[in-house]
């Protein structure tokens, strides 16, 4: 390595240290002799969606994984409650007219004061012979003669939102049409105009060139279009003729979906089951709208069982639902809910207005105008968004951008919980440790040596709500409602089997569209209520309630990840300063705990690699008493998975097996005396090897999931093995450590790709003998005995024989992936462990597995 950093190739596999001026830089920070970590917020296992979750053609699967993830216990809070903390407030020319808008639809006769009914429902829904899809239809029709008493009392007034009753519309979205909501609300293109019109004034401030004007319509995915519907089953008013359906909006223009039953409230096991089915449609629709539009925060629902009626929110912190009303019955309550949804302000429907629709590129997808520290960045492409298909979590956003100046940047949009520290203070505190770290001599060329191997914080804030509040989960969408005073149920109900029944049941598919019933059986539909535990007590049950904060970064450098880099040469040297760069890390005491491929980076002009997501990083100064693991499962430790120091000594002679036990035998004495109680194990931490070992992990993947374009792989099914083996994506694969332990490739690599083989197996072989070095004294760990281990790891394959062997290499993608093998994983765990979300990328060959996160 020369004094600047930049590293030169050894001229063989020998382990002798350099004696450079940068390696005194490192042997003048000293190793921690006990890793342990900080406490932090306890974290709850998440599954996230599988990596062929979106391009899965059938539904069914999407759906069942969405349930295998939803939370078994929501919170349930009161009507009043709800209109208090969650439901957007009246207009304050309409406060306190709720009233007033009753009597106009008694005496229109809207309501009927005799029966206490709305007279276009003479007769409950469970009642009605006819199907259901007709049965809710005169919903919309309450619900502009709302909007038309409110505006006798406010002559000028204009609806903001309109409420379309529609079984049968398919919101269209850049994925396709897999959206089927009984009922959603629709917002005008006045009010989405609004919000560009706003950042558009701020682009003109900025300097910006060529600012577009805003228009309507403005782009195919943001308008409906002129084609007509295809052929289906379409409304019928009450005498019986069919009406012509306009055409459904995107799903970027829609909130509030809806999902109505005729059945209600009862003990019967078979209608139980039914409104479980018509919870995960609602799940499904909510967690869509979130998924696949960038500008929400949050978005309401609501579902009525025959006359009962219950609304919903889902944040990316909290999944709720109200007590039911009678919506029959009770005439106020569905009058301020439909005043307050008909003229609300899109930020109090859960649209976030610092970020607004800009274009459609050239591959028709949609573009945007992302607004930070009141600077506008536009987005180029999105380089990852997987983490938001998890309905609750960090919903971790990363788009390519160009500022106001042209210059390209990387912004991050991501929901933090509210303990959680901000990037660019980790990295400010990384860069301060490392610098107080080393010898006063050595100080600020150990904080430039860092410095230079991060990504740069450019731009960062807390996205403010009006300007004014940050916007939280908690304080502000649920404006600081107590969750002590919400009760905890059961999100669905027990599966039961049920027979055959003349009701609709989860989704409408095209190839049904024109049938009059669709019959649910359960062996037919595929779509799984799912088992649920019954707890002793509800402290055993986990509630989604975390409260985030929204929070936005920028940073200074576009570079490739090593996922996407091509030269094999290119990536070498990315991986050789990425360890330079952990030495000084892991040496200040901390850990990174999700190295992966995609926030590792090659920056091409600077000729360097670079350190990227530094969001789940830690200092470890204090004991921690949890078990936490965090990372990107296809490049976990093997003691991360498996949660657990697997490199202690065993003893050699183990303690033969008692016999069983023969029939009122009693069982023989404790070798333990008494009184005296056995040590537990200590808790395992994430430490310094575990990250070095996910770097070993990411120069092994980059291997078996490219080719060589001159020369590829002679043998492909022997690589397809070993990737279905190694990168399944699991958390119970036991094949990762004795592969660790013994890195055998065999004749599966292309011949250009094996000289790297040996450096592979001799990185691997120095770091399994630093963990043995490290739990020699268990249950006493030093990650750091061997305190050379980061430049024997580096020395190992950052040679001149193999650089010279691989530097013309050219890589290409391996067509076929481990996730799309027979029998491979079709899951990856959730987002962190630690967190739910993390670096990710939009396509599977650049982001097999999604992180860990709580």
């Amino acid at each position: 390595m020369r004094p600047d950093g930049q590293f030169v190739a050894s001229e063989s596999y020998s382990m002798k240290p350099n004696t450079t001026a940068t390696e005194q830089l490192l042997a003048s920070t000293p190793p921690s002799l006990a890793f342990v970590q900080s406490p932090e917020t306890p974290a709850r296992p998440k599954t996230a969606p599988s990596a062929t979750f979106r391009t899965d053609p059938k539904l069914l699967n999407k759906l069942n994984e969405l349930v295998s993830g939803l939370p078994e216990f929501i919170s349930e809070i009161s009507v009043d409650d709800y209109f208090n903390h969650v439901l957007p407030p009246l207009p304050s020319h309409l406060e306190n007219k709720v009233g007033e808008v009753c009597n106009i639809l008694n005496r229109n006769g809207t309501y009927n004061t005799t029966t206490h009914r709305w007279t276009l429902f003479p007769q409950d829904p469970a009642t009605q012979p006819s199907h259901e899809t007709q049965d809710f239809l005169p919903l919309a029709d309450v619900f502009n003669a709302i909007v038309q008493a409110a505006q006798q009392l406010e002559p000028g007034l204009e609806p903001n939102f309109k409420l379309v009753v529609d079984s049968l519309a398919t919101p269209m979205s850049e994925r396709g049409d897999d959206m089927r909501p009984d009922g959603y609300f629709k917002i005008t293109d006045k009010v989405l105009n609004e919000m560009r019109k706003k950042c558009e004034v701020l682009m003109k401030k900025e300097g910006w060139k060529d600012v577009p004007k805003t228009k309507t319509p403005e782009a195919p995915h943001e308008t409906t279009n002129d084609s007509e519907p295809k052929k289906s089953l379409r409304p019928l008013t009450n005498t019986g003729e069919k009406l012509k359906r306009p055409p459904p909006p995107p799903v970027y223009g829609i909130t509030a979906p809806q999902e109505f039953k005729k059945q209600g409230f009862t003990e019967d096991l078979e209608n139980a089951d039914r409104s479980s089915k018509d919870i995960i449609k609602l799940m499904w629709n909510m967690s869509s709208i979130l998924a696949l539009d960038p500008c929400r925060r949050f978005t309401l629902g609501f579902t009525i069982e025959d006359r009962w009626f219950r609304l919903w929110i889902l944040n990316r912190g909290t999944l709720l639902r109200t007590q039911a009303f009678d919506f029959i019955k009770d005439q106020r309550s569905l009058v301020t809910v439909f005043l307050s949804f008909a003229f609300s302000s899109a930020e109090n429907m859960g649209w976030d207005p610092t970020i607004t629709f800009s274009h459609l590129d050239s591959h028709n997808r949609r573009q945007y105008n992302i607004i930070a520290n009141e600077r506008v960045y536009k987005t180029v492409t999105t380089l990852s968004d997987y983490s938001a298909d998890n309905p609750l979590g960090r919903a971790t956003r990363v788009w390519k951008v160009q500022d106001a100046q042209g210059k390209t940047r990387v912004l991050k949009d991501l929901w933090l919980k509210h303990d959680r520290l901000e990037e660019h203070q980790i990295y400010e505190n990384i860069l301060k440790d490392v610098e107080n770290s080393a010898k006063p001599e050595h100080r600020e060329k150990a904080r430039n040596a860092v410095a230079v191997r991060l990504l740069t914080p450019l731009e960062h804030c807390r996205v403010k709500v009006s300007g004014i509040a940050d916007d939280d989960t908690n304080l502000v969408i649920l404006r600081g409602y107590d969750m002590k005073n919400a009760q905890t149920t059961p999100l669905m109900s027990p599966s039961k089997p049920n027979p055959p029944k003349k009701q609709s049941i989860g989704f409408s598919f095209s190839d049904d569209q024109d049938a009059e019933f669709v019959t649910e059986a359960s062996q037919d539909s595929g779509l799984q209520v799912p088992q649920r535990v019954v707890h002793n007590s509800l402290q055993e049950t986990e509630i989604p309630n975390d409260q985030r904060y929204h929070y936005r970064i920028v940073f200074q450098e576009y570079a490739t990840t090593i996922y996407d880099e091509r030269n094999l040469a290119n990536i070498l040297k990315a991986i050789a300063d990425v360890l330079f760069a952990l030495r000084l890390i892991h040496s200040a005491g901390w850990v990174h705990r999700d190295i992966s491929g995609g926030n590792l980076y090659y920056h091409k002009e600077r000729n360097i690699g670079l350190i990227g997501d530094l969001e789940y990083a830690k200092k470890v100064e204090i004991q921690s008493h949890r078990n936490v693991r965090a990372g990107t499962p296809h490049f976990m430790a093997s003691e991360a998975i498996s949660n657990a120091y697997l490199f202690y000594p065993y003893p050699i002679t183990p303690k033969p097996p008692r016999a069983p036990l023969k029939l009122y035998e009693r069982p023989p004495p404790s070798d333990t005396p008494l009184g005296v109680v056995e040590p537990a194990p200590p808790p395992f931490n994430h430490n310094a090897l575990h990250d070095i070992e996910s770097v070993w992990w990411v120069l092994v993947y980059t291997i078996l999931f490219n080719e060589d374009a001159a020369g590829p792989s002679q043998n492909t099914s022997a690589r397809q093995h070993l990737m279905n083996k190694l990168f399944s994506g699991q958390l119970n694969n036991n094949s990762r450590l004795p592969f660790l332990r013994n890195p055998q490739f065999g004749t599966c690599l292309p011949s250009s790709f094996s000289s790297l083989v040996p450096g592979l197996q001799e990185y691997a072989r120095r770091l399994t003998a630093a963990f043995a070095a490290a739990e020699m004294n268990y249950p006493i760990i030093q990650p750091l005995a061997s305190p050379q281990i980061h430049g024997d790891c580096i020395r190992a394959f950052y040679t001149k024989p193999i650089l010279g062997a691989v530097t013309s290499v050219e890589m290409t993608y391996v067509k076929i992936r481990a996730q799309d093998v027979p029998g491979s994983s079709q899951k990856r765990s959730g987002n962190h462990l630690d967190e739910p979300e993390g670096s990710q990328k939009k396509k599977s060959r650049r982001m097999p597995s999604a992180p860990i996160s709580d």
